[in-house]
Parts: structure tokens; C-alpha cells; sequence
């Protein structure tokens, strides 16, 4: 029988699956129309821009994302393609591969992201923070 705890954890968990398909979805349809990437497309492009103008090395991105080292090649190969990212060797270590962003995706990451950003506070509840 289950106790009032796991009710309420149960419950708690449904919230926040909840909440994240609905964000989740809402940003992938909105990034799709307005900017054709999806949004695992845009994280990996937010995730490059966060360094701050740096490359950034491929492992800390599978690092930071929970999408799997899988996933996360096969999203930086379209970037590459779409001719938004570029990838190339670290000169000290060959298997090491550096990403930045192109000027193309610099660009298309600041209209992107504040779309993204809008579409995260209206989904989870700061609409006082728009506008």
C-alpha cells in the first residue's frame, strides 16, 4: 500500500515530467517555425556560446547535457553542416575536438535565445518577468 509519501512524490514527479514536456515541446515547435533548429540543436548551440567566445571542447559538452555523447555528435555534425558551428583539433591533444560558434551561428544563437528564454518563463510560471 502506498504511503502518503510516495503519493506525494509520485505526484511531485508528475508535475515536473509534466511541466518539462509541455516547455520542452512548446520550445522545439516555436525554435523549429521561427529558426528551423529544434531544440536539442539549440542547446548545444547555447552550451558553445556559454564559453565565452572560446572553443569549447566536445567532452564538456556531453558533460553538460544529458543527451547522450551519441546524440550530441550527430547534433554537432548538422550544425557543422548547416554551416553553424565549427569544429576542429585541440593542437596539444589530436583526439580533443574544439567547437565555436560560426558568425552564422553566433547570430542565429542571439535571436534564438531570447525566444528560448521567453518561452521558459512563460512555461514555467515568471510571466511577471516578461515585457
Amino acid at each position: 500500500m502506498a504511503t502518503t509519501t510516495d503519493r506525494q512524490l509520485v505526484e511531485q514527479w508528475r508535475t515536473i515530467q509534466s511541466a518539462y514536456f509541455r516547455t520542452s515541446g512548446a520550445i522545439d515547435r516555436e525554435l523549429d517555425a521561427k529558426f528551423h533548429i529544434g531544440l536539442n540543436e539549440f542547446e548545444i548551440l547555447d552550451l558553445v556560446a556559454e564559453c565565452n567566445d572560446s572553443a569549447c571542447r566536445m567532452k564538456e559538452l556531453g558533460e553538460r547535457t544529458p543527451m547522450t555523447q551519441s546524440a550530441v555528435s550527430k547534433v554537432v555534425d548538422r550544425l557543422e553542416k548547416a554551416g553553424l558551428i565549427s569544429r576542429h583539433s585541440c593542437a596539444d591533444d589530436r583526439r580533443s575536438l574544439f567547437l565555436e560558434l560560426t558568425e552564422a551561428g553566433r547570430a542565429l544563437h542571439a535571436e534564438a535565445a531570447v525566444e528560448h528564454r521567453a518561452l521558459l518563463k512563460k512555461n514555467l510560471g515568471l510571466k511577471e518577468n516578461l515585457g
